[in-house]
């Protein structure tokens, strides 16, 4: 009985995966990467804030904007590299190495010594 599910979820897995042809207009990686970065961003944003969704429509469409993207053109484009699960994930990772460096230096250029803080001796 277990066996007949798993050959049917397999072949169901097989039959859902049709490789779709590189779209017309596929954003190259180099521009695609910080877009997403900036889409997971603003899902992230309007999963954990109050925010209407006009707010975040409107945030949606200045980042397609800023890139000269279509929404049409990005679901294409995400679409497509998804199939590709191991250079997504990279992708993915990069996107998160860069987050990690604007926190990091975010945090450098915000911090403050506080009163208690005394300054580093000097070697004399």
């Amino acid at each position: 009985m277990f066996k007949n599910i798993f050959l049917l979820l397999l072949l169901l897995s097989f039959v859902g995966c049709n490789d779709e042809e590189k779209p017309e207009n596929l954003i190259p990686e180099e521009k695609y990467t910080p877009m997403l970065v900036e889409m997971q961003l603003l899902k992230s944003y309007s999963e954990n804030s109050k925010v209407d969704t006009t707010t975040v429509d409107s945030l949606t469409s200045e980042v397609f904007k800023k890139y000269e993207v279509t929404q049409n053109q990005f679901h294409k484009s995400h679409t497509y590299y998804q199939q590709f699960p191991a250079e997504q994930k990279k992708r993915v990772e990069q996107a998160i190495e860069k987050l990690k460096m604007e926190l990091v230096t975010k945090n450098d250029s915000t911090s403050t010594p506080s009163p208690d803080e005394k300054p580093a001796p000097t070697k004399q």
